[in-house]
C-alpha cells in the first residue's frame, strides 16, 4: 500500500472502517481481529510513519476509530500495550 501513497494510506484506514462496520452491524468480529489489525498498522512504526507522511487524516481517523470501538465495547483488547497506546493518544 505504501507504493500508492495517499490512496494506499486511505485504503489501510478504509479496511478498519469496513471491519468496524461489520462488527457494529453483525456483532461477529472477535476482539483478537482488531488486535491483529492494530498490530499490523498502528503497532508498526514504519506504517505509522508512512501514513503520517502520505495521509495524516487517515492515520488520525484510524486512531479515533480504534478508540471509539473500545469505548463502545465493540473491541476489548487483552493486550496491555494496545490499551496503553489508546490511553496515551487521548
Amino acid at each position: 500500500m505504501a507504493a500508492h501513497g495517499f490512496r494506499g494510506a486511505a485504503e489501510i484506514a478504509a479496511t478498519l472502517d469496513h471491519l468496524a462496520a461489520f462488527a457494529h452491524l453483525a456483532g461477529a468480529v472477535p476482539p483478537h481481529l482488531f488486535d491483529l489489525y492494530h498490530d499490523a498498522t498502528l503497532g508498526r512504526p514504519e506504517i505509522v510513519d508512512f501514513m503520517e507522511q502520505a495521509n495524516p487524516q487517515a492515520l488520525q481517523a484510524m486512531r479515533d476509530l480504534f478508540r471509539r470501538l473500545a469505548d463502545a465495547g465493540l473491541w476489548s483488547t487483552r493486550r496491555n500495550s494496545i490499551a496503553a497506546s489508546l490511553e496515551a493518544e487521548r
